[in-house]
């Protein structure tokens, strides 16, 4: 989806990227930045994937950083680098 679908999708659902700005405490620029490609934020990437009720990789198929699950404890960064070892080892 680009900028304008997006913008599109939220007012349908009620919203703009003022009000997710404003609940996530960001400013209503880098929502608009990340929709346009123009600035990168899983954070806001997710929430707007959340609102919409789709997968990020529908709405944001060209940014491949968005597509991979990020470690987000020591626990869970732990077990990937086990799986990563371990991957590395096979033959």
């Amino acid at each position: 989806m680009d900028r304008n679908q997006i913008k599109k999708a939220l007012s349908e659902k009620g919203y703009d990227f003022s009000m997710l700005a404003e609940v996530m405490e960001r400013s209503p620029s880098l929502v608009s930045k990340v929709a346009a490609r123009q600035a990168k934020s899983r954070l806001i990437a997710n929430a707007i994937a959340k609102v919409l009720g789709r997968d990020i990789r529908e709405i944001f198929p060209d940014v491949v950083e968005y597509h991979h699950p990020k470690a987000t404890n020591n626990s869970e960064r732990e077990q990937r680098k086990d799986q990563l070892a371990k991957l590395l080892k096979a033959k």
